[in-house]
């Protein structure tokens, strides 16, 4: 069974992912914290992205590296983003390229798109439109993974995340949500299809009014199960329930409607 590091393990998202993932791959968990009850087939690494030494050290060995590790936030600023988004994307794809690890799966997110209106379709090849030094720092990420890619060969795929949730809060996250088992499916097909150089896909399930058609996505072999419609949350609101801070107008919510965090 193939080894594959997983940073960001400890998160919501990723301890969600990790009963699909690990019967299909030996997990190298990776935190800044411990991760709570490692199963057969885990094994867990405490240490920091922003620590090269550490990095190559849990990327000795594997198959492939799934990257959720992220800080974010509406009221992120820039610097905090330094460490753990840019200088930890960047030592992974070096320890990837030093290790001969052949593949990468990005974590991104839609709100490198954020500051886009929510009255249109978006395709992979849509100008990025960050709504935030969040999501600046995830466009970095991408453009990272493309550098890596081209120059040393490493297959990267960047899953841009719509809204992962456990349960749809509003309108807007109803046109982009994805669940737990159809997210791991984008990220096995990430570390298995041998059609992907660089590519970009959104991790989204079946959504009514999709903002991402996700057409790249479905010619890879992606064929999600799980309807949005049917994980709603008690307190579901509807557009027009939505007020302006929540950010209705626009793909990134909130991000997009608060003023950036300049210090």
């Amino acid at each position: 069974m193939k080894t594959i590091l997983l940073t960001g393990a400890a998160g919501r998202v990723g301890s969600a992912l990790r009963p699909y993932l690990r019967s299909h791959y030996a997990l190298r968990l990776f935190d800044r914290t411990t991760c709570p009850g490692p199963m057969e087939n885990e094994e867990v690494i405490v240490g920091e992205l922003s620590a090269q030494a550490d990095v190559m050290r849990a990327a000795k060995g594997v198959a492939g590296i799934v990257h959720l590790a992220r800080v974010h936030g509406v009221g992120v600023g820039f610097e905090e983003t330094l460490d753990s988004n840019y200088r930890a994307t960047l030592n992974l794809l070096e320890a990837a390229h030093r290790n001969k690890v052949g593949r990468f799966v990005f974590a991104s997110s839609h709100h490198v798109l954020g500051q886009l209106h929510q009255d249109r379709s978006i395709d992979e090849k849509a100008d990025v439109a960050p709504d935030s030094f969040y999501g600046l720092s995830k466009s970095f990420g991408e453009a990272a993974c493309a550098l890596y890619a081209h120059r040393y060969g490493i297959s990267t795929l960047v899953i841009r995340i719509g809204n992962a949730d456990p349960t749809v809060l509003d309108e807007r996250r109803l046109r982009m949500w994805v669940s737990p088992r159809d997210l791991s499916e984008l990220v096995k097909l990430g570390l298995v299809s041998d059609r992907i150089i660089h590519d970009v896909v959104y991790g989204v399930s079946i959504c009514p009014r999709p903002f991402f058609p996700n057409e790249r996505a479905r010619e890879l072999g992606y064929r999600p199960q799980d309807r949005a419609e049917d994980h709603l949350s008690p307190d579901f609101k509807s557009y027009p329930h939505m007020s302006d801070a929540d950010g209705a107008d626009y793909i990134g919510g909130a991000y997009a409607a608060s003023p950036l965090p300049i210090r």
